[in-house]
């Protein structure tokens, strides 16, 4: 997103939310703009911009998350666990104050947390897993009358695979070819449709989880905007994915924990789990595969969707995420065989 009208767009933020902040960027999103606003004597508070180029109704997005928190505050096991997230409404009751094309809203600051942007031990791995199979675990009675995901077409492969073929067709760059004819070669099968349905978080990656500041305990699960129905096991893939990247490929001894950890916090039936077992294999490859498409793509549409600091980034990313596919492809005998180890501990206990 440009910043070039930010000055003005954070005044407005004072006026609706009344203070006088003073404001710092906070994490590093690819998709929404974070700011910690601080003032002497008052809470601190979490500020975002949305991408209104991912989001198909911000309003409509933050009521559904207004749903969602409340829920989350009402399940006695997971919020003595966990802190929920805290909305915080504009002086006017607003959950989203819009700017000409800006949305923003507001977040109660978690205190003592801290955001690990790559977990180094399988301690925290299995903590942070289990800390997600929980989230789903206390979503299993969310039944809201109605829930629009706001983000159109969200990991559907399919979708993924053709708009990287019109995007990229006449692309000349030899990365790009590769992964057209990877997508390519790569089964329409959904991965993520097998077994029971329920509501998932959607986004599982280990940015979106803060730990205590003291200790290596999970504390808050945050970014609730892709929540939606989906096979638990699209959680589990993304968030392998997400602890194998950018932190020395894939970690075997991460994907154990994280299985663990994962099975232990949704307390998962030994039904749901054999009619999971593809997804738990192939679900890691298909997913990266998926990602690495969506980076490629969003640099060849101009990074839209992504935020970056600087043109190429995107393409950067999707070459380390194919470059995790292919480990993880490589190493779907290894997950086959720790599966039927994992099924054989459960069935035996």
């Amino acid at each position: 997103m440009a910043d070039k009208n930010l000055g003005v767009e954070l005044n407005m933020v004072q006026r609706c939310w009344g203070g006088d902040y003073v404001f710092s960027p906070l994490g590093d999103g690819h998709v929404n703009d974070t700011f910690l606003a601080r003032q002497k004597g008052v809470p601190e508070l979490v500020f975002q911009r949305l991408n209104g180029n991912v989001f198909e109704n911000v309003v409509l997005l933050q009521h559904q998350t207004a749903q969602l928190v409340t829920h989350l505050s009402r399940d006695a096991n997971f919020s003595e666990r966990f802190v929920v997230p805290e909305i915080v409404p504009s002086l006017n009751g607003e959950m989203v104050e819009m700017h000409e094309d800006s949305y923003w809203r507001a977040w109660r600051f978690i205190k003592g947390s801290v955001c690990d942007e790559r977990l180094e031990s399988i301690e925290q791995v299995e903590t942070a897993a289990e800390a997600f199979g929980c989230f789903q675990r206390a979503l299993i009675d969310f039944h809201p009358e109605s829930w629009q995901l706001q983000v159109p077409n969200f990991q559907s492969f399919d979708f993924y695979r053709e708009e990287l073929l019109a995007l990229g067709k006449s692309s000349k760059n030899p990365y790009v070819k590769d992964l057209i004819r990877a997508a390519h070669q790569w089964g329409h099968e959904d991965y993520f449709n097998n077994g029971k349905q329920s509501y998932i978080h959607g986004d599982c990656k280990v940015t979106n989880l803060l730990f205590d500041d003291s200790s290596d305990v999970a504390k808050s699960i945050i970014d609730l905007d892709t929540v939606h129905l989906r096979s638990w096991t699209l959680d589990f893939a993304d968030f392998v994915r997400s602890v194998c990247s950018g932190n020395g490929g894939f970690n075997r001894l991460f994907y154990v924990s994280a299985l663990r950890g994962f099975l232990r916090g949704k307390e998962i039936s030994r039904e749901d789990l054999m009619l999971s077992m593809d997804s738990l294999i192939r679900g890691p490859i298909a997913i990266t595969l998926m990602l690495a498409i969506r980076f490629a793509s969003d640099h060849l549409r101009g990074n839209v969707y992504f935020n970056v600091k600087e043109h190429g980034e995107n393409l950067q990313r999707s070459l380390e995420q194919y470059r995790l596919f292919k480990e993880f492809q490589d190493s779907q005998l290894w997950m086959s065989e720790v599966f039927d180890q994992m099924r054989t501990d459960l069935i035996e206990e």
